[in-house]
Order: C-alpha cells, then structure tokens, then sequence
C-alpha cells in the first residue's frame, strides 16, 4: 500500500515521518515519580516492542523522576502534560525528547512560547495530541470531528508562527468512525508526521476489537507515522503487543514469525490449540526471530495447501502422524508429538545457515 507523504521530525535517536518506520508508542501506568518501577515497566514493554515511551508529568515529583529515568533507558520519551505548561518548559531543559501537549488544558499561550523556543533550541519535538474528552469549551456545539480539527489547527498556529516545525499531530475518539474520519481531514490538511490511536478504547476484547479496526483502516488507507493502542490493563505490555499484530497483520512492519493456524473442527486429525500455542512459547523462550510465515493446520481439507503456502508448516495427516514442510516442499511425515520440536529445528537450522 502507497503511505502518505510527511515531513520527518527528530524524536531522540529516531526519526519520525517521511519514509521511516511506523514506530509502536506505549504509555506508562506508573508515576515517573516511582523511579524503578517506571524503568521497570519501560524495560518490559520495550522487550515486547516497544519504540516510543510516553509518561505521565503532573506534578514536580514526576519530573524529577523524568530526570533520572531519562538517564537509565535508551527509548525516546515523551512528556505528557497537561495544565501546566511550567513542567512541559522543565522537561524540555531536561532534553526529555519530546513534549505532548492538549488544546483543552493547554493553559496560557506566553507559556507555550517559551516551551516552543526551548523545543526549537534543543531540535526536540512537540506533540499536539486532541481528544474528544477534552475539547475546549468554545468548540463543544460543534460535531466532535470538527472540534478536534478546529482545537489542532487554532494550537498548530502557534508553534508555526515562531516557525517551529519539529510538530507530531494526533486526534483521538473513542469512537471508531470519527477516529477514521480525523484521521483521514488531517492527512488532507497537512504535511506533519501522524500519531495514530482511538482513545480510552476499554479492556480486553472490546478495547482490542475498536482499536483494530480503526487503526486497520488507517493504516491501510497510508496514513500514520506510529501508533498506540489505548488499553485498559495493567501494564503497557499488552497494548504493544498488539500494536505489532497489527501492523504485522497489515504487512508494514516484520519482526519475526507470522503463525498461521486453523480453528479447528470434528476433522482435526490433532491438537492444533495445544501445538500453537507450545510452538509461539518455545519461539519465545529460544528468542527465534527469523521473518517468515509458519501454518499449523489440522487436518487434510485446508492443511497441505496452507502448510504448502507458508514458509514452514504443519499438517496433521493421521491421529499419530503429521506431515512437515518447508519452503513449499514436504520435508517428510513425523509422529505427531515430535512434530513440534521437528519444526522447530528446521527454522532454527535454516536460521544458523543465514547467519554470516
């Protein structure tokens, strides 16, 4: 798919736009205050994938956490906050390595100029992020799309009359469809780098499907620069692993195996569930990342054709039996509780022989 051309903005030692990555963002739970437990949480989602940390600063406590966490981890680090542009100006002396600012509680605008000259000198960047839940009060007769459009353009004025450029947008619903539809006037309308995201999307499930879906059909139409995925949960981990299913699902990003497995039914001639899921953990614990697809199916109806398809696979043949492949091939018929550790080897074998 042909992505949406933008300019590319300095974020720590990234960049973002233009033709660079779509980078994965998280958001931390714990206060930058707690210092350990805010590296801790960074460190795990990072593991997961993690590109681009965002933390809360409410208070001077928080900012002197900031401090020190800047110092202990090597992913870029945004600041977010609200209210009090005072911490934004702070964290931007601090050479945190970007500021995220709101419309609705951005306070005065002699503020926002001098967090601007700092950004500006520093080439640190600034993140204007709306959200429905904070719409400035002079908006709120209009329709939420709207709203969120006119609040953005009304701040971007600022920073692009002191001629700052190094401008991040984001506009977020909880609401798939006008998620879409910022999304699509903002690609429109200008030429800066997009954050991309449907705000407080829930727990679990619900929150998964929403963001999916609306993240999916944004990124399919080219547009966006890095998402996050807003889930209720406890830690950021989750919400980056899914991030990553999705742009892996799209095909813009790859980082590793892409499994393919069937729901099974009566015709499963094995454990299918039982397999996948042992094979992704094994995947894990032998940190195997060579990029490929792997089908595990179950039975002869789909099984050899997809198996066939992908780059290795499994296709339960017999109630003890399984047959191999690899690169198209059948590689040979095994019995089924050696089927696991079977394709294991093959693309760990074919992942010594590209190595230089």
């Amino acid at each position: 798919m042909k992505r949406e051309n933008t300019q590319e903005v300095p974020l720590g030692r990234i960049k973002v736009g233009s033709t660079n990555p779509i980078w994965v963002e998280a958001m931390g739970r714990e206060s930058p205050a707690k210092v350990s437990e805010s590296i801790e949480e960074i460190k795990e989602a990072q593991e997961e994938g993690c590109e681009i940390f965002r933390l809360a600063v409410p208070d001077e406590g928080s900012l002197f956490g900031l401090s020190w966490i800047k110092k202990q981890v090597d992913l870029p680090l945004i600041a977010d906050v609200h209210f009090r542009l005072d911490l934004g100006i702070k964290a931007a002396q601090l050479g945190i390595d970007a500021v995220r600012i709101n419309p609705g509680t951005v306070g005065n605008q002699e503020n926002l100029e001098e967090l601007i000259k700092i950004l500006k000198d520093k080439n640190l960047a600034l993140r204007l992020g709306a959200n429905t839940g904070s719409i400035p009060p002079r908006y709120r007769k209009k329709n939420r799309v709207e709203a969120l459009f006119d609040s953005l353009e009304e701040l971007l004025a600022i920073p692009e009359k002191n001629n700052f450029r190094n401008i991040i947008l984001s506009a977020k619903s909880t609401d798939v469809e006008e998620t879409i539809a910022i999304y699509d006037k903002l690609s429109q309308a200008f030429f800066y780098p997009l954050h991309v995201g449907l705000t407080e999307a829930g727990e679990g499930e619900e929150g998964i499907v929403k963001s999916s879906i609306a993240l999916g059909i944004i990124l399919r139409e080219g547009i966006g620069n890095n998402i996050r995925v807003s889930l209720t949960a406890p830690t950021p981990v989750l919400e980056t692993r899914i991030a990553w299913s999705i742009l892996e699902a799209l095909k813009l990003r790859s980082r590793g195996l892409e499994i393919s497995s069937c729901p099974t039914c009566a015709r499963r001639k094995g454990d299918v569930v039982m397999l996948t899921q042992h094979f992704k953990q094994k995947v894990k614990e032998r940190k195997i990342k060579m990029v490929g697809k792997v089908a595990i199916m179950g039975c002869e109806v789909n099984g050899p054709g997809e198996a066939k398809e992908a780059d290795w696979g499994i296709a339960f043949a017999t109630k003890d039996r399984a047959l191999l492949f690899s690169r198209g091939e059948r590689i040979k018929l095994v019995k089924q509780e050696e089927a696991e550790e079977e394709l294991i080897n093959l693309i760990i074998e074919e992942m010594e022989e590209k190595k230089p």
